[in-house]
């Protein structure tokens, strides 16, 4: 029994070292590329698999070297890759990301036509309820919906993570009326500031609150970035956690850590919501001291930075 199964965002960063970023009209001399491992969805998978989490993943990847650059960075995490559909003829969702010398860099972001094509009818209901939780950033969108209903059916806890605003999500395919349709089968809803108030068309958090609670009724749990984070359980009671105290070097990967850190206090080590959030951010914080999205604490380095801070 696998205690998460993460349908969500999939994708590898290529990294290309240039002399110089060109100009319009111009060209560069790559001197090196590197493969990086990324996509949120993974990246708090991975987290979850740090702490020890049983964990599988679903997504459908293309058959070119990316997509078994992913797949192959989803078993070195010791997560399950037998949810993984491999698409004949088609390309992995990927970045190309061009650095130069001087660390300045510009991001191209290539869907490919295997990630966003999973229809409802490509979810392994089978595969999907060999977990106790779902874990969804809603991306694709047909999919996830019918996943979550599925856990719903066979009984899982869902976990939804709005990972970036309404604006990117309708370029991708999904509508705020899929959100709100999708909150009723979702027991943790986890959005980021930006996009908890996009969705609710207020830059207010108690407005916020006062329209999700028409559309949803349990756990909200919103990241609130440098601010800390702050949730309201089903009886609107307001837990409040302040961000860590440390030095930031990069902040890339930090809400996919505290996703994923959380799921594992709250739902797989069963602490209490305050404990589980302080937890956390706890291993937000240490991917904070480090450079990159995939630099998330294991266990015992969690423990230690929590330790460390008393």
């Amino acid at each position: 029994m696998l205690d998460v199964i993460g349908l969500a965002t999939v994708a590898m960063d290529v990294i290309m070292q240039v002399d110089e970023l060109p100009q319009e009209d111009g060209f560069a001399i790559v001197g090196k590329s590197n493969y990086l491992p990324g996509g949120s969805g993974t990246n708090v998978i991975t987290q979850v698999s740090r702490l020890s989490g049983k964990c599988g993943f679903m997504a459908q990847i293309g058959d070119d070297n990316l997509g078994e650059e992913i797949k192959s960075s989803i078993v070195q995490e010791k997560i399950d890759e037998r949810g993984l559909r491999t698409i004949p003829n088609s390309t992995s969702l990927h970045t190309d990301i061009v650095v130069d010398s001087k660390g300045r860099k510009f991001i191209l972001l290539n869907m490919g036509n295997s990630f966003l094509n999973m229809k409802k009818t490509d979810v392994d209901v089978n595969y999907l309820t060999q977990a106790k939780i779902l874990y969804t950033d809603f991306l694709p969108g047909e999919a996830a919906l019918q996943a979550l209903k599925e856990a719903k059916k066979a009984g899982m806890t869902t976990v939804f993570n709005l990972q970036v605003g309404m604006n990117t999500m309708e370029n991708l395919g999904v509508s705020k009326e899929m959100v709100l349709e999708a909150l009723q089968y979702v027991d943790i809803f986890a959005p980021c500031q930006g996009g908890f108030y996009q969705l609710c068309e207020t830059q207010d958090l108690p407005e916020a609150c006062k329209y999700i609670r028409g559309y949803f009724k349990k756990l909200l749990l919103v990241t609130l970035g440098s601010k800390g984070s702050i949730a309201f359980d089903e009886t609107d009671t307001k837990t409040f956690v302040p961000v860590y105290p440390i030095k930031v070097v990069d902040t890339t990967g930090a809400g996919d850590s505290y996703l994923g850190a959380f799921m594992y206090s709250y739902l797989i080590d069963k602490k209490p919501l305050r404990a589980a959030m302080e937890f956390a951010t706890a291993c937000a914080a240490f991917t904070c001291q480090n450079v990159g999205a995939r630099t998330c604490p294991t266990l015992n380095q969690a423990n230690e930075m929590i330790n460390h801070g008393k």
